[in-house]
């Protein structure tokens, strides 16, 4: 199958939008859009995103590192497409906040996630990146922002 059908065929599949980010206030932070997320375990509770091979800041997604996983509402469509275009200019008047463990999270969210990383599995042109949940640190009430067909979805 051809790469563009493929992904054509894969638009069709409804996924919501979550914005990873890590980092520190010291080191910097960092921050991409995903929809390829996903909760993996209930016992113990993992999520796993995967993240393209070519992505500028892969090196960061280590063991034992935390991330923030930032479940976007549907107000949030600015931001995901900020976090999805050049890293030079994500943080860039960019409004967050950051949790007791010093990571960045956007306080409109429906829900963030403290979590570490377990592990980095390299399969085809993608990491897949294994988390174990450890906290809850923002939830709201709202609408899901959703990717459908290539666009955002309006529900």
């Amino acid at each position: 199958m051809e790469k563009k059908e493929f992904k054509n065929n894969l638009s069709k599949f409804a996924t919501g939008i979550t914005i990873v980010t890590l980092g520190n206030s010291k080191k910097g932070f960092y921050g991409c859009t995903m929809n390829s997320f996903t909760s993996l375990s209930l016992n113990p509770a993992q999520i796993l995103f995967c993240v393209d091979f070519r992505n500028s800041f892969i090196k960061e997604f280590k063991k034992g590192v935390l991330v923030n996983i930032n479940i976007l509402s549907d107000k949030q469509k600015e931001l995901s497409n900020k976090f999805s275009s050049n890293p030079e200019l994500r943080w860039k008047d960019t409004k967050f906040k950051t949790s007791e463990s010093d990571l960045p999270y956007f306080i409109n969210s429906l829900v963030v996630m403290e979590c570490v990383i377990e592990k980095k599995i390299l399969s085809g042109d993608h990491w897949v990146v294994i988390c174990n949940s450890r906290k809850i640190i923002s939830k709201k009430k709202g609408k899901p922002l959703v990717y459908f067909d290539s666009k955002y979805l309006q529900l």
